[in-house]
């Protein structure tokens, strides 16, 4: 009977191990785990517990859930194996430390050597509760917004407590314990606050990295925009300062009878009069122009163009924000519409509003194959230091109002939508 429970105590508990690993591991870097993952896991628990059944080892079992963990997170995050060894080897160290303190702790409340026995029920106690609290610090990160931000301070936070807990261990005498095995855990505390430590300053430099990066992004963005805007001012004042000479050209072609002529000069005059002038799509002179200048563009690439735009007013959106996304689906749009084959050659922008959702909706023709990677679109060009940034930049300005990008092609069709959550701001 005893057996008995102690292969099923192992089992859940194991199980709950691999779970709570790969949740974590999801959490801080941030990809989803499928069926598959976690069909993979509770295999992999099966093995860890039919290991430690029969030889009551601790070391096969963690060596397994290691691999598994590991292996489950290389599946998602393909180009970051160490990352996934260095989260899965600390988690494993992490649990077995809180497992070790729970253990002698509740040894020390009861002046009893069982609950450090592996092989006595006693010490499942101390493992219930260690997985009691993992449990619940994963209903805490699930409640939270952020995800690798609040995993890693609550992380900060346990190992903290458990290097307190460690050396409090070792100065304490109402449990005899062994010197080696606590000062081995104090050691591995210490590793452990150090690794967390290095990964926080790593991941802060990699943050700051793409940020300058997307700022760079931005700033091109803006350059180009505004040389457009200024070619097409500078072509509007040319206009108007020769005003006079082109009225008397079309008089004198009206007053020959050369009426295709005078045709055709007109035409001639309309394209910078037609680039300046915009449509009031949005209200907001920035968007309005981006807009307006981005459908010319695409007129005069012969691509054809359809807006429907219903657009909230007085909303907490920044202009800014809204600007970084239109401009980088829209360029991104033209650019693959003008290598799309004759029956493609579309770009169709959408933006409605449902509730408190405001909802981009970008669709146009492509004629190259796209590549992906895990998913994810990568850029076509072959300078990729400075571009395939255009979606990250979207991201990011969506991020601040709780917003998602979808990406969908079928049949030579691009769809891109973005959702963002607004607020109506009172106006006087």
């Amino acid at each position: 009977m005893m057996a008995w429970l102690l292969t099923l105590s192992y089992f859940f508990t194991n199980e709950l191990r691999l779970f709570a690993g790969l949740f974590l591991v999801s959490r801080v870097t941030g990809f989803q785990p499928r069926r598959a993952a976690m069909l993979l896991a509770g295999v992999g628990g099966v093995l860890v517990t039919a290991l430690q059944t029969v030889s009551h080892s601790t070391i096969g079992p963690l060596a397994v859930e290691l691999l598994v963990i590991t292996a489950v997170s290389w599946y998602y995050l393909r180009d970051k194996l160490n990352l996934c060894l260095f989260l899965a080897f600390f988690y494993e160290v992490g649990v077995g430390l809180w497992d070790f303190l729970l253990q002698a702790g509740l040894g020390i409340l009861f002046h009893s050597q069982s609950f450090l026995d592996p092989a006595a029920l006693e010490s499942l106690a101390g493992v219930w509760l260690t997985r009691a609290l993992m449990l619940g610090g994963a209903v805490m990160l699930i409640r939270q917004s952020g995800q690798s931000g609040g995993a890693m301070r609550s992380l900060s936070v346990l190992v903290v407590l458990g290097m307190v807990g460690a050396v409090t261990l070792s100065e304490q005498k109402t449990l005899p314990l062994d010197e080696n095995l606590v000062g081995t855990w104090i050691i591995l505390s210490m590793v452990l606050m150090f690794a967390i430590l290095f990964y926080r300053v790593n991941r802060q430099r990699e943050m700051e990295s793409e940020i300058a990066r997307l700022k760079q992004e931005q700033a091109e963005i803006v350059e180009r925009d505004y040389q457009a805007l200024r070619r097409t001012y500078e072509g509007n004042a040319k206009l108007y300062h020769d005003l006079h000479n082109h009225i008397e050209a079309i008089y004198q072609c009206l007053l020959q009878g050369d009426t295709e002529e005078a045709a055709r000069y007109c035409e001639d005059l309309r394209t910078p009069v037609r680039e300046i002038s915009q449509t009031v799509w949005t209200g907001d002179k920035a968007l309005d122009y981006l807009i307006s200048s981005k459908m010319a563009l695409a007129e005069q690439e012969q691509i054809k163009t359809k807006v429907n735009i219903e657009y909230p007013h007085n909303t907490n959106i920044r202009s800014v924000d809204l600007t970084t996304i239109l401009g980088n689906l829209l360029d991104n749009a033209l650019e693959a519409a003008q290598a799309a084959p004759d029956g493609l050659r579309f770009l169709n922008l959408t933006i409605r509003r449902i509730n408190a959702m405001l909802i981009i909706k970008v669709e146009n023709g492509y004629g190259h194959d796209l590549k992906r990677e895990d998913g994810k679109l990568l850029t076509t060009k072959s300078d990729r230091a400075f571009h395939g940034w255009g979606l990250k930049s979207v991201q990011t300005a969506a991020d601040r109002y709780d917003g998602t990008i979808s990406t969908d092609d079928k049949d030579g069709i691009f769809q891109s939508v973005v959702t963002l959550s607004f607020q109506a701001i009172k106006t006087k």
